[in-house]
């Protein structure tokens, strides 16, 4: 199984995604659709000696939301985020970090940049809101 189908698994635990679906690199263009997708970045941070790497993957996790002047649209917009943020930091604290399978081990999983509208589509009514999370893990050989 991949980084991403692990992590898919693991944001599918938290409340707020109770029932919904969760696509990978493909969010629907209809409201209350989410998807978590890969970012480009380099994802060896560090080589041991035994070929063992510490690695970093980067993702977001995106909701595609109502969007427009009603401003409680867009309060629940950002306490979905928000609680997904704090629902992630207790994961944290309490060392739940994601089973990324043998061989890989989660060492930390955090937010890097909190949710935003990425983009609008004023014809629609929806925007595309996400935030950006980086996880770091060991990958034994």
């Amino acid at each position: 199984m991949t980084v991403i189908e692990c992590l898919r698994q693991y944001f599918m635990t938290f409340p707020g995604l109770a029932g919904e679906r969760l696509d990978i690199d493909c969010l629907r263009s209809q409201p209350d659709s989410y998807s978590i997708d890969n970012v480009p970045c380099q994802s060896v941070m560090q080589r041991y000696l035994d070929g063992s790497t510490v690695r970093c993957c980067l993702f977001t996790i995106s909701g595609r939301m109502m969007y427009g002047a009603d401003l409680q649209n867009q309060r629940e917009n950002i306490a979905f985020f928000e609680s997904m943020e704090s629902w992630l930091e207790q994961q944290t604290l309490f060392m739940r970090l994601p089973d990324l399978g043998e061989k890989r081990t989660a060492r930390s999983l955090e937010v890097t940049l909190s949710a935003y509208p990425f983009t609008v589509d004023e014809d629609e009514g929806t925007a595309r809101y996400q935030t950006q999370l980086r996880l770091i893990y060991l990958q034994e050989v």
